[in-house]
């Protein structure tokens, strides 16, 4: 993927942006700039987080390269509302690009949404 443009973003949101590239393996790639995140601490939580998003919600796993540019708002997210987000966005462009679904894929993403629901009206 090196010198190759991106195409236009799947998902666009004050927080970040996620693209996807077809590619021969599962992969996930992860842009915090050193100009909005000046330590490196913070550059890899972020990364640390991102990555055990797409791995808990198996959110990776066709032959999909996944390209996400993080901005400064992302650190004003709890886990839950970044993990939501980026769920979110994933999963719907899954929903719109593959027919062929798994039903706990489906299921997963219901729990999700519900848990999310209740999370932020009455916790």
């Amino acid at each position: 993927m090196a010198l190759q443009r991106l195409p236009k973003p799947i998902f666009v949101s004050k927080n970040l942006k996620i693209f996807q590239v077809p590619s021969s393996q599962s992969e996930l790639r992860i842009a915090t700039p050193k100009k909005n995140f000046k330590l490196a601490v913070t550059r890899n939580k972020i990364k640390r987080q991102i990555k055990n998003i797409f791995h808990l919600n198996d959110l990776n796993k066709n032959d999909e390269l996944f390209v996400i540019m993080v901005f400064k708002p992302f650190l004003l997210l709890s886990y839950q509302e970044a993990s939501f987000e980026i769920c979110k966005a994933v999963k719907l462009w899954y929903k719109k690009n593959k027919a062929d679904m798994n039903p706990r894929y489906i299921y997963m993403a219901i729990v999700l949404s519900l848990s999310y629901v209740l999370f932020f009206q009455w916790g």
